[in-house]
């Protein structure tokens, strides 16, 4: 995708009341400015940036000052006036970074890098998967489920691994690379977009070496935004914090083009069906519809893989209504011995302990056996971590675990 730097004030898609007023607040930010630095700064050409210096020296706003050794370098300070503007600006918007787009460019720019109907093929998730020990049934299962783009619950009991497989759904994407802007512009209010939370710059792409590419927008990989019991719905919403007198947006609008993790579901400090209700219409629509505080009302794509996560019964946390309206659900569960056993090898080698062969026995027919606890993928490596931290409290690092130091972990372990 190409995205051309703008050459006027018209190509920004902003109103120049918007441009004035932020370039006003850079120019106080900094005192003195002069025209590269300060196209630097809104990452816009001095073509666009100059004809609006021009008006704020018309306006007595601003003047220029000359410095530097020889006394040729152009600076642009505020003037008493500017100084009084400005740090009314500042009192209503804090905002200060490079030009925003306009949400009509954000719109289309979210929709023609929606992974639409891109197909991800076998090999591509178990790529992605390659350090997680799965069942050949649950890589049929999630296929199709992330292909079909339509929200997806996974479920079962706490250790079973949900999270950890989540977290790697967004390195099926690995090697694609979207566009995030800094911020938009919603008439003239700017919501910041761009999180490096969220937002990972895409390595080895060389974006500020081309001058003819619009800077506003980054290079990045496709998102992961993961929340859990700390979700609040409030961040489902543009919000306005009144001390950095910023607008952030909402989780969402981050995770557009990514994918959106909810884990813990039904743990929040609010009712699942709130959520639920609030995400019926952009679930069904693939459109969300947000308001500014002061009333003002607008759409935005919503182009992400939604996916939620909990060790509570569905049917408990949600109506059939909402259930039907999930393209996917995925329980997963005790796993075969098999599996159990591979995930053993990995985290004795992860820990560097040593056993025979009949101490995996003795973990699986008596341990589980006694206490019916199912083989999930948690046991191993937590049981195994605590067996090593008692071995090297006891300066028996190197030594051959043994079923007693195993019972003591399993029993520090396990509540009874």
């Amino acid at each position: 995708m190409y995205l051309p730097k703008p050459k006027t004030l018209a190509d920004t898609g902003l109103s120049k009341e918007l441009l004035l007023r932020l370039t006003l607040r850079h120019v106080q930010e900094e005192g003195t400015l002069s025209l590269p630095a300060l196209s630097e700064r809104l990452c816009l050409r001095g073509s666009v940036v100059e004809p609006l210096l021009q008006e704020l020296k018309t306006l007595q706003l601003v003047e220029v000052r000359a410095s530097g050794r020889s006394g040729d370098i152009i600076r642009h300070a505020l003037t008493t006036k500017g100084q009084y503007e400005a740090q009314e600006l500042s009192a209503r918007d804090g905002y200060l970074g490079p030009a925003p787009i306009p949400l009509e460019a954000y719109n289309k720019l979210v929709l023609s890098q929606a992974l639409g109907e891109r197909c991800i093929r076998r090999d591509r998730l178990e790529l992605a998967l390659g350090d997680m020990v799965i069942s050949q049934e649950l890589v049929n299962t999630l296929g199709p489920a992330l292909n079909s783009r339509r929200p997806l619950l996974i479920y079962g009991h706490a250790g079973t691994g949900k999270s950890f497989l989540c977290h790697r759904f967004n390195k099926i994407f690995d090697d694609e690379m979207i566009y995030v802007p800094h911020a938009i512009a919603v008439q003239n209010t700017i919501i910041p977009i761009f999180d490096p939370l969220y937002h990972w710059r895409a390595e080895g792409y060389v974006h500020d070496q081309d001058e003819d590419m619009d800077t506003r927008y980054l290079p990045c990989k496709r998102p992961l935004v993961m929340v859990g019991g700390e979700l609040k719905l409030d961040t489902l919403e543009v919000h306005f914090d009144r001390q950095s007198r910023q607008y952030s947006a909402p989780l969402q609008m981050k995770a557009n083009n990514g994918v959106f993790l909810i884990d813990d579901l039904g743990r929040q400090g609010f009712a699942a069906d709130e959520l639920f209700n609030r995400w019926i219409v952009p679930m069904e629509e693939r459109r969300d519809f947000l308001s500014l505080p002061n009333g003002l009302h607008f759409d935005i794509p919503f182009e992400q893989i939604l996916v939620f996560s909990t060790n509570l019964d569905p049917q408990a946390i949600a109506d059939e209504a909402f259930l039907r309206r999930l393209g996917y659900k995925i329980e997963l569960g005790a796993m075969s011995q098999a599996l159990y056993k591979k995930i053993w090898l990995m985290n004795l080698e992860k820990y560097q302990l040593i056993a025979n062969e009949s101490l995996f026995d003795y973990m699986v027919d008596v341990l589980h056996g006694n206490s019916g606890k199912p083989l999930i993928a948690c046991y191993p490596r937590d049981i195994l971590g605590i067996a090593r931290d008692i071995m090297h409290f006891n300066g028996q690092a190197g030594e051959p675990l043994d079923q007693i130091i195993l019972k003591r972990a399993w029993n520090m372990y396990c509540v009874h």
